[in-house]
């Protein structure tokens, strides 16, 4: 289970408030709010606090439904705000191979984003398979995972291909062609 720190709520929230002002974030706090109350105000997110999983996945939720419009696209938006702000991928890209950039996106999604779990199958040496599937009521992020992964491609600027990129059956998988 990927717990989440008051520090990855407090950006999500700051995402919000950039995209919809503290009106967004009051609608935010509501929507957290519907069935019973988890938070009373912004204090209550301290930020070294620990937060359960399903608290992380509500609050991405929450916030994709207060941005509006599509919510496979705010999504997705949101992972990639999670993945731009994973900076430390800029620089261990640089230090490393291919492969070793693509064993880190496994391991950074299985960290970073709530339902869902990843794993790597080396084909052959240059073909290199990335799945992500979700867990029991995590449909929503696998588009997530997209935007965190699009993110830290764009991040690594390293040349790594994606040959194909599936979604399908509960699974995204990206096909990637190393070498």
């Amino acid at each position: 289970m990927q717990e989440a720190t008051g520090s990855d709520l407090k950006f999500i929230i700051e995402y919000v408030k950039q995209r919809r002002g503290m009106s967004g974030v009051r609608g935010l706090l509501n929507e957290l709010n519907k069935p019973s109350i988890l938070f009373t105000g912004l204090t209550d997110i301290g930020r070294s606090k620990v937060f359960s999983e399903d608290v992380y996945k509500k609050v991405l939720e929450s916030a994709a439904k207060i941005l509006g419009g599509d919510l496979k696209t705010r999504l997705n938006q949101l992972g990639y705000a999670l993945g731009d702000r994973a900076k430390m991928t800029k620089f261990i890209a640089k230090f490393s191979t291919s492969k070793q950039l693509i064993r880190l996106i496994e391991d950074v999604i299985i960290t970073d984003v709530p339902y869902v779990k990843s794993s790597v199958n080396e084909v052959s040496k240059h073909i290199t398979i990335l799945r992500i599937t979700h867990r029991k009521n995590g449909e929503n992020f696998l588009d997530v995972a997209d935007g965190y992964i699009t993110a830290v491609l764009d991040q690594s600027g390293r040349e790594l291909k994606i040959s194909e990129k599936k979604i399908a059956n509960g699974e995204l998988s990206y096909k990637f062609v190393v070498g």
